[in-house]
């Protein structure tokens, strides 16, 4: 049976609540005996300079640390690393300066902290369902063990994030764009995550998610709402965590697509009466998370965005002409416009946008929200009054 451990953070001990949910799954040896040097993978994300916006974006530096700790205590070298949002080497360390990740290589011997960009990828085929070729990084490609350390958001495309969803930072560069458009459709993105984690699970010895600050509506970015949830997860089950994870935030795990379809797929637990709960009682902590507008997507079984979405990314102000969202960008339909008195504004061509809010997730400045794309919202309102008449024709139709 698969197990997850819910640990309370009690006056800020996030190195004890790491430690207690690591117990209460029987201890860290059993684990990582095997290898002598272990990869931390964080959700890195982006890293801005604001600490609120940090906080409720990237996985907490102290839950790496405890993790440090532990496993030089089990005479283990340690790597934490991360390929951010940016696309490429330097966005990546770029945010590492900012997250708090760096401060931790430099006080512990054997803990190297780097950019998962740096080394370089490794093309491989992951004979997916979906995803075949990908370039992943030549760091987890030649990792002995990987503990996957997430964190607990919500997100425009995908509805949720957490240990699967993590993975995806293990592609390398332009790649991840590339990867966007292949799914096309959060039903089809979703099987890529699942086909990239299939390949990887067996790396996986351990998951850890950060769910002490959470973060809910238009995640994973900073335009999401931080929620104080002061918890610590752990499990060996990617699937069971994200289950679990989900149904804290008060919703059905089998809503989020890539849970889904990794049971479906044999690679691991979400019925949640076959799970065996470790530590804290999911309703005592349960939250009800507000979840990205954009979520009514994940229920619509068509294939591709640009043909049923009803948001599309919005610019308010704020651009700093950095370029990150014209380059992330999978479709390429995003151009940053210089104006006469020096500042910036983009341009988006919403024609070929699939509405992938990679634009809304990077933005270090938070300058993009979403709105209703008006030709679908007339559209949406009229299958909505269709499928009510149906329905009522339907029940009319049985009781009379």
């Amino acid at each position: 049976m698969s197990k997850v451990a819910i640990v309370k953070v009690e006056n800020d001990d996030i190195e004890k609540a790491v430690r207690k949910a690591i117990t209460l799954l029987g201890g860290l040896t059993q684990f990582i005996s095997d290898f002598e040097e272990i990869l931390l993978k964080p959700n890195l994300l982006i890293a801005p300079e604001n600490k609120e916006d940090r906080d409720k974006i990237r996985t907490e530096p102290l839950v790496l640390e405890a993790l440090c700790k532990m496993l030089l205590e089990e005479q283990k070298r340690v790597v934490i690393g991360d390929c951010s949002a940016a696309g490429h080497d330097g966005g990546t360390k770029e945010a590492l300066k900012f997250s708090g990740y760096l401060e931790i290589g430099e006080k512990y011997d054997n803990v190297d902290v780097r950019s998962l960009e740096a080394n370089g990828p490794i093309n491989v085929d992951v004979e997916g369902k979906k995803l075949r070729k990908v370039n992943i990084a030549r760091d987890v490609i030649e990792a002995e063990a990987i503990i996957n350390v997430p964190k607990m958001k919500t997100h425009a495309m995908t509805l949720y994030t957490g240990a699967i969803k993590n993975l995806f930072g293990t592609i390398t560069g332009g790649d991840k764009t590339r990867i966007h458009s292949l799914g096309a459709s959060i039903q089809g993105f979703s099987q890529c995550l699942v086909d990239l984690f299939a390949f990887e699970k067996s790396k996986i010895k351990l998951n850890i998610m950060d769910a002490i600050i959470a973060l809910e509506g238009m995640g994973p970015g900073a335009s999401g709402q931080a929620v104080k949830m002061n918890l610590i997860l752990a499990s060996d089950d990617a699937v069971a965590l994200d289950a679990v994870a989900f149904k804290l935030m008060g919703h059905d795990p089998k809503k989020v697509p890539a849970t889904r379809y990794a049971a479906e797929q044999g690679l691991g637990e979400i019925d949640l009466e076959k799970i065996a709960i470790l530590g804290e009682k999911i309703e005592d902590h349960q939250r009800k998370f507000k979840l990205p507008k954009t979520a009514i997507i994940a229920t619509i079984p068509f294939q591709k965005f640009s043909t049923i979405t009803l948001r599309v990314p919005k610019y308010n102000s704020g651009c700093i002409g950095c370029q990150d969202c014209e380059r992330a960008c999978p479709e390429k339909v995003i151009t940053i416009k210089k104006n006469k008195d020096g500042s910036f504004k983009p341009k988006i061509d919403f024609n070929g946008c699939i509405s992938c809010f990679t634009c809304i997730e990077i933005c270090p400045e938070s300058c993009y929200t979403h709105q209703f794309r008006k030709m679908r919202r007339t559209i949406f309102i009229a299958t909505i009054v269709i499928l009510a008449i149906a329905t009522l024709a339907t029940t009319l139709a049985i009781f009379l």
